[in-house]
């Protein structure tokens, strides 16, 4: 049994947290299992975030811990100056020996997620430091991490809901990709992609090893941590991570939704074809996973809108173009072409569209042909799909309603017509010899 030594809560002796309030069990000194290989500033951080106390002269309110991890611990608070709205605040975790490095390193995570605008990237609130402590404040994403969510399942995912939890997370990587310069998040997992209660859609969190991407350091040898293994791909081990990178471990991600095989329990880089695992899923899908896979990084995917298009064209199959070009998986753009229907961009962020947003603009009505038809041709073919084209009317003719108000106006001609041929009728019949002066009307 261990004894949470923040809420006394007690727990069973496998839990590594405990399972009220989320403090490390295994670092407290009721568990006996101290870990001393911690730089000396974490076994003190948690005086701060702990449950109940307060920060910033009780503006943020711990309530629980999320978790901690080798950047940084994240609680749970409420800011009582906004309705006690819920925030996570993350507190610098030392890592090396030299403090202005871990505090340069998070100051550079701050000012990297300041700048973010996306509405599926946990917006940055507010940071501070109180003592030798530094902290920020971030939007809280109540919700279940694709970690838990498999936890909790045991099993493969369903393909159209894993496809579509990637595509929106591709979303997130292609503005990251069309920042200048591009940011690498370096640490893409289940564990970081929380799929929203209110909107159920995927959202990246943690930018704790982030880093600007510029080609001319990729050389560099990083100091900070290399992400995760069995995520992260070979060349983020050399310290050469760019954006290509964030691609393979958001296939090694997809990989383990779609097969319960979890990459960090196995041989580094080895991903057997995914069907030999899950016979349930289509030849598409495992193509597209063993292009993401590649050990050579020029043989991957070489952005995320490529990576996205071959999505969306397993998710919906009946997008058809010929305007696009066939890459052995799906379809991709011709050079210089526009998107299908001609209303998402081809280049540059998708605004932050969502995969379920964009199926309203990639499926077509039932009623019209997916073929584009010649500019010269009036009408598209008189098929669509097995079904009988109505015939459209004629530019010449009328609707039934304006046929009915010119004959209306004919009838009120005529009466008033027939009314004067009736006045000179009657003024001869009495004799009067001459045409009237006046006019009854």
């Amino acid at each position: 049994m261990k004894i949470c030594t923040f809420c006394g809560t007690k727990n069973h002796d496998d839990e590594s947290f405990c399972t009220h309030c989320g403090a490390s069990l295994d670092s407290s000194p009721a568990s006996g299992n101290v870990d001393t290989s911690l730089p000396a500033s974490t076994t003190n951080t948690t005086q701060f975030l702990i449950p109940g106390a307060q920060l910033q002269e009780g503006r943020y309110v711990i309530k629980k811990i999320l978790g901690q991890g080798g950047m940084g611990t994240l609680a749970l608070a409420i800011d009582t100056r906004l309705v006690d709205k819920p925030v996570v605040i993350k507190e610098l975790i030392a890592e090396h020996a030299d403090p202005t490095e871990d505090v340069r390193n998070f100051q550079r995570e701050v000012q990297t997620l300041a700048h973010l605008d996306h509405p599926l990237i946990p917006a940055v609130t507010d940071h501070f430091q109180e003592g030798s402590h530094y902290f920020m404040v971030q939007e809280y994403v109540e919700g279940e991490n694709l970690d838990e969510r498999m936890e909790r399942i045991r099993r493969p995912m369903d393909e159209q809901e894993a496809l579509t939890y990637a595509a929106e997370v591709l979303d997130i990587l292609d503005y990251l990709e069309q920042q200048r310069p591009p940011i690498v998040h370096r640490d893409i997992k289940p564990a970081n992609i929380i799929i929203g209660a209110r909107d159920q859609k995927a959202h990246l969190v943690d930018f704790g090893i982030a880093r600007l991407y510029a080609p001319s350091k990729a050389q560099r040898k990083q100091t900070t941590a290399l992400g995760t293994p069995g995520y992260a791909p070979p060349e983020q081990y050399q310290g050469n991570a760019e954006p290509r990178s964030d691609l393979y471990a958001l296939a090694a991600t997809l990989y383990y939704l779609l097969t319960n095989r979890d990459p960090t329990e196995h041989p580094l880089f080895q991903f057997p074809p995914a069907r030999t695992i899950n016979p349930r899923l289509s030849s598409e899908v495992e193509a597209l996973l063993e292009r993401a896979l590649a050990l050579d990084i020029n043989r991957r995917y070489q952005t995320a809108l490529e990576m996205k298009r071959d999505i969306d064209a397993i998710l919906y199959p009946t997008l058809e173009s010929p305007g696009l070009q066939s890459t052995g998986i799906g379809t991709t753009h011709a050079p210089g072409q526009s998107s299908p229907l001609g209303r998402i961009p081809i280049s540059g962020p998708l605004g932050g569209y969502s995969s379920g947003q964009m199926q309203q603009f990639y499926q077509p009505p039932v009623s019209r042909p997916v073929t584009r038809r010649s500019p010269f041709a009036p009408y598209p073919p008189s098929h669509t799909f097995g079904r009988q084209q109505q015939p459209s009317p004629s530019p010449g003719k009328q609707p039934l309603t304006s046929n009915v108000a010119f004959v209306f106006f004919l009838f009120v001609l005529f009466i008033f017509l027939l009314g004067i041929v009736g006045y000179f009728l009657l003024s001869y019949a009495h004799g009067l010899g001459a045409v009237p002066t006046s006019m009854p009307f």
